[in-house]
This record gives structure tokens, sequence and C-alpha cells, in this order.
């Protein structure tokens, strides 16, 4: 027997087949850039996720990490963008030091999908009218 999607359920597909939807409320926008990231981050690694998105979608990123409650995985991906603008992936030994580092600090920071979920899930309790409705 199937069981019906839940709300949070509902908004997290949204934001990750559809970008947060036709019209989305900040908190859509935060969660789904912030998954964007995460995906890259968690299949190709951070420095090639900074390499892949644009400053626009990176700053979003950023921004989304932040409001989610994950301050620190939102400042290993800004050091990992100054890193990158400072030569870092020129040089290979810097560039896979880079990749170790990345890798690990942002797995501290968010270790897996979960920690993801369980941020959102927790700014949904506080924040429910910053995601449009299902």
């Amino acid at each position: 027997m199937m069981h019906a999607m839940s709300e949070a359920d509902r908004i997290w597909e949204r934001a990750v087949t559809a970008g947060g939807g036709a019209a989305p409320g900040k908190g859509d926008r935060h969660l789904s850039a912030a998954l964007e990231l995460h995906s890259l981050a968690m299949s190709v690694g951070v420095p090639a996720a900074v390499q892949k998105l644009s400053d626009t979608q990176l700053d979003d990123a950023e921004s989304g990490l932040r409001w989610l409650g994950l301050p620190v995985a939102a400042a290993v991906v800004a050091k990992v963008r100054r890193k990158v603008a400072d030569g870092a992936l020129d040089d290979p030994e810097r560039a896979e030091r880079l990749q170790r580092r990345s890798k690990r600090n942002y797995a501290e920071a968010v270790e897996d999908d979960s920690a993801l979920l369980s941020a959102f899930r927790s700014r949904l309790r506080t924040d429910p009218d910053a995601f449009a409705k299902i």
C-alpha cells in the first residue's frame, strides 16, 4: 500500500524536480539552490560544482545553505570559490588538496542528504509561509 506524500515531501520534490515550482516562495528558492549545489558537490565534488555553476547560482546556493541553518557548508563553498578564483585548479597538487579538503569539510557540514532534509524540515516548521502552497 502506498502512502500519500507529506507536504514536506512534495515541497522537497518540487525543489528537486521543478526548481521550486512556477511561483516559488523564498524558502523554495533557497532550498532549490542549496539542493542544486549539494547534488553536484556530492557527485563531483565542491570544486567541480563551483566550476559548473554560475556566480549567481553559487550566490543563491550559499544564501540557501545559510537560510537552512547550514552556515558552515556555505562557508566551505565560499572558500572553495575564492581558491578556484585564485587559480587553485591550475596546479594539479593544489587542485588535489582542494578536492580532499573541501570534500572533508563539506561532509562535516552536511553529512548526507538526510542532514539537508532535516535542516529543510526544521525550517519548514518554523517558517512555513516561506514556501509556496502545494
